[in-house]
This record gives structure tokens, C-alpha cells and sequence, in this order.
């Protein structure tokens, strides 16, 4: 590192206590991660030190401190996993959670508006947003007290300016179509999940990337959408077999869960799998490893994702999204195409 590439040295504390408001004993308990500052003065000296160009990371997460975590439902295996490796990180952390769900499902997957009183009166640290989005009034009354949120897994694009973390979701479809390829399918289908999900975009956009990339025509016809429902796949595969000549040989069914639901309606067509259709699911759930034949599948890194978003929650200048890789799980739901 040459001279000019070092930070510069860290302001006396008075200077900082003076530019933040704050007494030099308030600057000195910040720096070292003391319990008994609130969020908004820690944030008050990060923001000092980062307009004197030293990194914000210097103003340590204090131990002690208190998280707020709103779940959009308790009923979700995929969100109790993350909320799981948000429970690691922050005990490595030395915070403490209150964990909270909204639950009413009239309100979209948004947080009721008593939960910002609740956040207020108990000075939280910051907020995890787990597949649940704030209100754009909600992200205003959080911003303006100071009070960061990271939103996980999201089921709609995020704001300008929060933070998400999710999973490699296109790149996660992209491989679990190459695996078909490579194994001589061409006539590969897609049943899609939610529009206007993010996950649901880019695992469809995989797909087609990875058909491009082999030279391979997708039909329209082969693109169907289930919805993230077992049932609404299960109907959509129906229609998707009634409406071809010849069913495909392949199916991508961007959730698990929706993978059930092809699965029975293959049967109901008389079509075994892997011997007739080939099955790849995505998130790699319980039922993954249960169903007959056991389900290839995108297994989703869950359990990281609490952790990593927790991180960048307790970190200044995180980046504005992080992704973390998925996995291919190889089972016995996909094999060669039968030769024609």
C-alpha cells in the first residue's frame, strides 16, 4: 500500500464529538462498541468519519444491541431456515432479536403500522426485512431516525437504497437447465413461478439464457406459470400437456413445491419419471429428498442468508445487493431422453 492508498488518521475525538453533537465520552463509547449508545448516535459518528474519508466500518456494532426481525409469516419452512442463521450471526454478534410477523395477509407482506412504534420505543439497531417489503412512508420514518434495514430474500424489487440479500437465483435456474442439456434433452419446459416476483424473473430468465446459449428454440408453449402453488402447477402442466403434440422430455419447475405438482400431472398422463420426463425443482426443501422419484433440485442457501444480511445490516456501506450461490442437487428425477 503506498502512502497515498492509506486512510487518513483518525480525528481527535473532540473533533468528532463536536462535528457529531455528541460529547468526546459518547465518541469513545461509539468507536468501541459500548451497548448504551443508540443506533442514531453510532450512525452520527460513522457519518463524521466517513466525510473525513476514514472507513465507517470503524464504529463497531454495539454488543448488546437489539435487532428487530419481521417475518412476513411464521408458517414458512424457507423463512424459519433464515431466520435460523440470522440467530447464529447474532449471537456471534452479541446482539440480541425481537422477532415479529405480520401475518395478516390482506397487508401484502407489509409490516402493520404499529411496528415502527414498537421499533422507536426500543431503540432498535436495525431492521431485517425478511421476504417482506417496508411501505414507502415506513423506509421515510426509518431513514429519518436513522435506523438501517436490510430486506431478505425479497418478493418484490427492492426499494432504491436498501440493501437485499438473496440467492443466485438466475444463475441457479441457468445450471439447473445446462444439467438437462448435458444430458441430451432439447424439448425442456418451464413452469415459472409468481410475475413480478424477483426470484420468479430470474430463475425464468436462466432458463431462456441457457436455452439460447445451447442453440435451442424455447416454444412459447413450453413456458407456463404455477404461481409457487403445487395446485396452480399442477393445472398449468395439464394444460401445458394437452396443448403439445408430443410432451417435452424435461421440466423445470422454478419451485419444489411446484415440482409436486408436475409430478402428478405427469402421472395423470400416464408419463413415469425420469423414463419419460425428466423433473428439476428449485430450493431444495424436505420434500425434495421425499417425493418418488427423490427430486434434482436448486438447493438454496437459506440459513446463510439470515447470516449474510444480518452482517451487512451491523456493517456500514454494505452493498446495495448481495448474492449468495445455490447448489445443483443431482437425485433421481432427471436421466438421458428416451432415443426416439
Amino acid at each position: 500500500m503506498t502512502v497515498e492508498d492509506q486512510p487518513p488518521q483518525l480525528p481527535k475525538l473532540a473533533v468528532i464529538a463536536r462535528e457529531a453533537g455528541v460529547s468526546v465520552a459518547t465518541v469513545s463509547k461509539a468507536l468501541n462498541g459500548r451497548s448504551d449508545v443508540s443506533a442514531h448516535t453510532r450512525r452520527l459518528v460513522a457519518e463524521v468519519l466517513e466525510r473525513r474519508g476514514y472507513p465507517r466500518q470503524r464504529v463497531r456494532p454495539a454488543r448488546g444491541s437489539m435487532v428487530d426481525v419481521m417475518l412476513q409469516a411464521l408458517d414458512s419452512p424457507y423463512a424459519l431456515a433464515i431466520l435460523g442463521g440470522v440467530e447464529d450471526a447474532a449471537w456471534r454478534a452479541g446482539v440480541d432479536l425481537v422477532v415479529s410477523a405480520v401475518c395478516d395477509r390482506t397487508r401484502h407482506g407489509q409490516p402493520p403500522p404499529a411496528w415502527l412504534d414498537r421499533i422507536g420505543a426500543r431503540d432498535s439497531a436495525g431492521v431485517l426485512l425478511v421476504r417482506t417489503s417496508p411501505t414507502a412512508a415506513q423506509r421515510a420514518w426509518l431513514a429519518d431516525r436513522g435506523i438501517p434495514a436490510v430486506i431478505v430474500d425479497p418478493r418484490r424489487k427492492p426499494p432504491s437504497g436498501l440493501p437485499a440479500v438473496a440467492s443466485a437465483n438466475r444463475d441457479g435456474a441457468r445450471a439447473a437447465t445446462e444439467h438437462l442439456i448435458a444430458l441430451g434433452h432439447s424439448r425442456i419446459a418451464v413452469v415459472a413461478g409468481r410475475p413480478g416476483v424477483p426470484c420468479a424473473t430470474e430463475r425464468l430468465a436462466g432458463y431462456r439464457q441457457a436455452m439460447a446459449a445451447a442453440g435451442l428454440r424455447a416454444d412459447p408453449r413450453w413456458e407456463v406459470c404455477g404461481y409457487f402453488q403445487q395446485g396452480d402447477a399442477l393445472r398449468a402442466t395439464r394444460r401445458l400437456l394437452a396443448s403439445l403434440p408430443h410432451p417435452p422430455t424435461a421440466v423445470l419447475a422454478c419451485s419444489d413445491s411446484m415440482a409436486v405438482g408436475v409430478y402428478q400431472a405427469l402421472g395423470e398422463h400416464g408419463l413415469r419419471v425420469p423414463d419419460d420426463v425428466s423433473v428439476v425443482g428449485f430450493d431444495d426443501s424436505w420434500a425434495a429428498a421425499h417425493v418418488a422419484p427423490a427430486l434434482t433440485t436448486v438447493r438454496q442457501p437459506w440459513p446463510e442468508l439470515g447470516a449474510a444480511a444480518l452482517t451487512a445490516l451491523l456493517t456500514d456501506g454494505a452493498p446495495a445487493r448481495i448474492e449468495l450461490p445455490t447448489e445443483l442437487v443431482i437425485r433421481l428425477s432427471t436421466a438421458p431422453p428416451r432415443p426416439s
